[in-house]
């Protein structure tokens, strides 16, 4: 198993939970991260969504028009767990289209996301060369990055909200290579869109790039000081876990977290010592 990747899983789904505290539409992002947490469970416990949560999700969003943005963020967990296996992502998504009125495209956008996803958790490197190959829509990110097209710009560019819509992937990808290393400033320019399917996107994909302890430490303490969010916390380590094909992932998990801090010293001990 590669512990890293349990920082990985953590950075991606709490980096989406951090995008709470910033943004405007906070209750949007809380529905979210209440279906976030139900996939979660399921994962857990049967390696599969359940058709109670796929009921849930109409009733927890108040409403039967999903964007393709939303639908890659409420299912995030089930992307990240079926990352390596597009068939079995697929099958998760005719699952919950039996309950739900999903639009085609969500299930397009979703399996770019998932070859996004792949990449990174991945480290193929160089990452953007690889992107652009994934989907024609994501070559304007290389236009815009070669002309240094400024924030403001794009946000005079695409400030109606239909066009933010189907760009949304575009540019939560631009806000995080414009800073690939630095959670923080792709959060912050992310924002400036007052658009919470592009803060959230940007958040999923640096969270996974930079891991969870790549998101600053004060931003950390926002999630780390309620019972409600150290459960999410242990419940992210055993979906990795389950992931990784431990049965009772429970029983694992002190050790796991061992790993993870003793990989973190040698990597930093190592980075010391080329300094």
């Amino acid at each position: 198993m590669n512990p890293s990747l349990l920082n990985r899983f953590r950075g991606s789904l709490l980096g989406f939970k951090v995008a709470n505290f910033i943004s405007p539409e906070k209750q949007i992002l809380l529905n979210w991260e209440i279906i976030n947490q139900k996939i979660i469970i399921d994962l857990i416990n049967n390696e599969k969504i359940s058709r109670e949560t796929c009921e849930a999700i109409p009733l927890i969003l108040k409403d039967s028009s999903i964007s393709p943005g939303e639908f890659t963020l409420i299912i995030l967990p089930l992307i990240l767990f079926f990352h390596e296996t597009e068939s079995l992502l697929y099958e998760q998504l005719e699952t919950i289209k039996q309950y739900n009125d999903i639009n085609p495209e969500n299930i397009e956008k979703v399996m770019i996301f998932r070859k996004i996803i792949n990449l990174i958790l991945n480290k193929e490197k160089p990452l953007l060369s690889y992107l652009l190959t994934i989907s024609p829509s994501l070559e304007k990110i290389e236009t815009f990055l070669d002309n240094r097209m400024t924030l403001t710009e794009l946000k005079k560019q695409f400030r109606q909200k239909t066009t933010l819509d189907s760009n949304y992937l575009l540019l939560s990808l631009y806000c995080f290579y414009r800073t690939p290393d630095n959670f923080k400033l792709s959060i912050l320019q992310a924002s400036q869109f007052n658009y919470p399917v592009i803060l959230g996107i940007t958040a999923a994909i640096s969270g996974a790039y930079n891991g969870y302890y790549g998101i600053p430490v004060s931003w950390r303490l926002n999630i780390s000081l309620k019972d409600q969010e150290n459960l999410l916390y242990q419940q992210i380590s055993q979906l990795w876990a389950k992931w990784a094909g431990v049965d009772e992932p429970l029983k694992i998990i002190g050790s796991i977290e061992t790993q993870v801090i003793n990989s973190l010293k040698v990597n930093n001990r190592h980075g010391l010592q080329k300094q």
